[in-house]
């Protein structure tokens, strides 16, 4: 998603492992590669748009980092960035929960209290485990991704941003000291290093079951 091209380096964001805010402090340092796809490249995909930012540039980045986060804890985590910020999104995946029902103004609302109060009710009914099964299949490998429309990346696997050889995985569970140590390889020099968390949840993660569990481990097996 980052590319710093004289150090060789790409940072590639896994969704709901807080690409965005890593995209805010690296960002600084290097070359923003998100583009126009409407979701978070791999590691291909961002070489391309590297190739298309520095045309004549041979991109080959010697380091690639990205971090990985339990899938189970990333599953709630999606839940509830979906709950509250993607209203519309929802009303996709359940049109006939929300027969009657008037979509909201924006796609993407950073206030929940904003979205009509029956709107807002019937999101809040819906079972984390319903989300689940509303899903596509996960995709196998070398086969088509999500869709842009469906906003829906940010549940598919790891998988498909951290297949590559080349890849420096970092844990999520460290990622102040993890982002810093990554910072550093991109050439970050002066003050202490501000953290934004931008898109972090606001409020406590869905609490599943051990049943609700299984099925979720199971989906990403």
């Amino acid at each position: 998603m980052i590319i710093s091209h004289d150090r060789q380096t790409l940072f590639i964001g896994v969704p709901k492992s807080g690409s965005q805010t890593a995209r805010a402090v690296l960002g600084q340092i290097g070359v923003d590669l998100v583009g126009e796809l409407g979701r978070h490249p791999t590691v291909t995909e961002a070489i391309g748009l590297a190739e298309a930012l520095l045309p004549g540039e041979t991109i080959a980045p010697t380091t690639i980092y990205a971090f990985w986060r339990d899938p189970v804890e990333r599953f709630c985590s999606a839940v509830e960035f979906h709950k509250r910020c993607l209203p519309n999104s929802l009303m996709q995946l359940f049109p006939d929960r929300f027969v009657g029902i008037k979509p909201h103004p924006r796609w993407f609302e950073t206030n929940p209290a904003e979205v009509a109060a029956d709107l807002r009710t019937l999101i809040e009914s819906i079972p984390p485990l319903d989300i689940l099964a509303a899903l596509p299949p996960p995709p196998v490998p070398g086969g088509t991704r999500q869709p842009r429309g469906g906003n829906l990346s940010f549940y598919q696997s790891q998988s498909g941003w951290l297949d590559d050889p080349r890849m420096t995985v970092l844990a999520f569970a460290d990622y102040e000291n993890n982002l810093h140590k990554v910072a550093a390889r991109f050439g970050w020099v002066g003050s202490k290093l501000e953290i934004p968390k931008l898109n972090s949840s606001v409020g406590p993660l869905p609490n599943l079951t051990d049943v609700e569990i299984e099925e979720v481990q199971k989906y990403y097996s």
